[in-house]
């Protein structure tokens, strides 16, 4: 959970001290000043699941609001909560994944509390606690997603980790890697011997991009083929797969013809650029 309040500086002095006194890191809770362009807040930061536990915190952070009259809470998505927080938003969706994925293979009383957050981009950034371990930190995106352990695994351990994370990680990946499959497969076997691979460019390709992009934002592949006579026919020719993969999937698939010889080449700025980004789709 997230939440933020303002408040003037010279009150700094009061409220830094009673903030590092409040928060309570072995909780996942931070509690902290946070100095911008646009003021002084109090930011804080507290886990998601269980809900017993985040209610118990959130209450924590409402007392300390009537101990401290002085802060003004700011409303999430203004401008002012932009310039703490940046595009990161508390997520739901991928709180619910890795509370699931954990609790499944290590058991439900070894999970002590998830926090996850998603920005503009789709990214992911979760952190669970689980006992006897210690807290673990994800970043997920749908091709390189990671979860690294805080504490020390032993044996046992080392697979219940490794179970929950491809759990996880495999959710990351749902969206975006079942429909580079299938347009793997089905343009394979449209073209034979012509095709030569597909290459991801674009917003997808991009190192900051996550598991789900903004909804205008296309999925973008580059089509090899060893050779074609107009781009235009070969867009016809597959018209009738992008469309019935976009349907399905909610997503829009856009599919550009290209010579190999000329990707290969870099013979346009266009193709030199893709080729620089392009992700192999396997």
């Amino acid at each position: 959970m997230q939440a933020v309040s303002s408040y003037i500086p010279d009150r700094h002095s009061v409220i830094g001290p009673a903030l590092r006194a409040l928060e309570n890191e072995q909780q996942g809770f931070t509690a902290e000043s946070y100095f911008s362009h646009k003021g002084v807040f109090a930011r804080f930061v507290w886990p998601d699941w269980p809900a017993s536990f985040s209610a118990q915190i959130a209450g924590s952070v409402n007392r300390f609001h009537q101990e401290h009259p002085e802060l003004r809470a700011v409303k999430e998505g203004s401008e002012d909560w932009t310039a703490v927080f940046r595009d990161w938003r508390t997520d739901p969706e991928s709180v619910g994944v890795i509370a699931e994925a954990f609790s499944k293979h290590f058991g439900r009383d070894r999970v002590a509390w998830v926090e996850s957050e998603r920005d503009a981009r789709g990214r992911v950034g979760g952190h669970c606690k689980i006992n006897g371990v210690g807290e673990i930190t994800l970043h997920l995106s749908w091709r390189d997603s990671t979860a690294v352990p805080l504490g020390v695994l032993d044996e046992s351990d080392r697979e219940l980790f490794q179970q929950s994370a491809n759990e996880v990680f495999r959710w990351a990946e749902q969206r975006i890697k079942p429909v580079l499959a299938t347009l793997h497969d089905r343009l394979s076997e449209l073209y034979g011997d012509r095709f030569r691979g597909l290459y991801v460019f674009g917003s997808y390709a991009r190192p900051d991009a996550g598991i789900e992009l903004p909804e205008d934002s296309d999925l973008d592949v580059a089509l090899l083929l060893s050779n074609f006579e107009s781009p235009h026919k070969e867009i016809e020719r597959f018209a009738s797969i992008t469309s019935e993969l976009s349907s399905k999937h909610g997503l829009l698939i856009s599919v550009v013809p290209i010579r190999e010889s000329d990707y290969r080449a870099g013979k346009t700025n266009f193709i030199r650029v893709i080729s620089e980004e392009a992700i192999p789709v396997p």
